[in-house]
């Protein structure tokens, strides 16, 4: 079993844009760049590697803050420049969204390897467009449990499926979750995985959301819990490398 814990890490992107005049919604989103060190730690600590989605105007905004996560070793990918509603814009808009957040990760890492969707959509446009920019994996769709090849005009791409319900920030600020029924359902259905010989799992963290003091801690236990499961993670540039591989081997393209 391959877990993909990645993180979104927006800081007050999309606040700038949609709640520029909100004070508070700013500061919560903020959270994200206090408990960034956090997250860091408790991954080295047990030795994980994984994926960091990033709005380009978090780049810009936090460079120190992204270098740190590219000098701890973990992979960067696209997020928006400013985790735009993509299903509320043109393809001309779209397009140079893209273009900005890719030049913008392009500094801090050579070569940009993924994509995930900033609220909880794309539009028509998305995978044809990252497509087109070199992008090899999404991380957007869920209509599976298991990471796939989908065909995108004459291209493929990989996809590292996501389900809603694995996103922390629905469970602990829409739904109001505690720290300890989460950590039971991510347990639980980790285990549901493992038992339909299932080789994939993925949660969807936010350093402003799982990094509160409360929550962290079931964070390292989820990590501990996994592990002595045997299940292994990575990041995922790893996981889409391998899933190429493995559609290579079988003449696929």
């Amino acid at each position: 079993m391959q877990i993909f814990l990645s993180f979104d890490f927006d800081a007050d992107a999309a606040e700038h844009l949609y709640f520029r005049d909100k004070p508070v919604k700013k500061s919560r989103a903020r959270f994200g760049t206090r408990a960034l060190q956090r997250i860091l730690s408790i991954l080295k600590k047990h030795s994980i590697l994984t994926t960091f989605f990033i709005p380009g105007w978090t780049a810009e905004k936090y460079r120190d803050l992204v270098n740190d996560i590219v000098q701890h070793g973990h992979e960067i990918a696209m997020h928006g420049y400013m985790h735009e509603k993509l299903d509320t814009l043109t393809y001309e808009e779209e397009l140079e969204v893209h273009k900005k957040a890719l030049s913008v990760l392009g500094v801090y890492q050579n070569m940009i390897y993924g994509f995930r969707r900033p609220y909880f959509e794309i539009s028509k446009n998305t995978l044809s467009i990252i497509s087109d920019l070199g992008i090899i994996y999404d991380s957007s769709l869920m209509d599976s449990e298991e990471p796939y090849l989908l065909k995108v005009g004459d291209n493929y791409i990989v996809e590292l499926p996501v389900y809603d319900i694995f996103d922390d920030w629905l469970l602990f600020e829409m739904e109001h979750r505690t720290p300890h029924s989460v950590l039971n359902f991510w347990k639980y259905e980790l285990e549901s995985y493992i038992e339909a010989d299932l080789e994939y799992f993925c949660l969807i963290l936010h350093p402003a959301c799982i990094g509160r003091t409360g929550r962290i801690k079931i964070l390292e236990e989820f990590i501990i819990f996994a592990k002595n499961k045997k299940c292994i993670f990575a990041d995922g540039y790893s996981i889409a490398k391998r899933i190429l591989q493995k559609c290579s081997d079988k003449n696929v393209f």
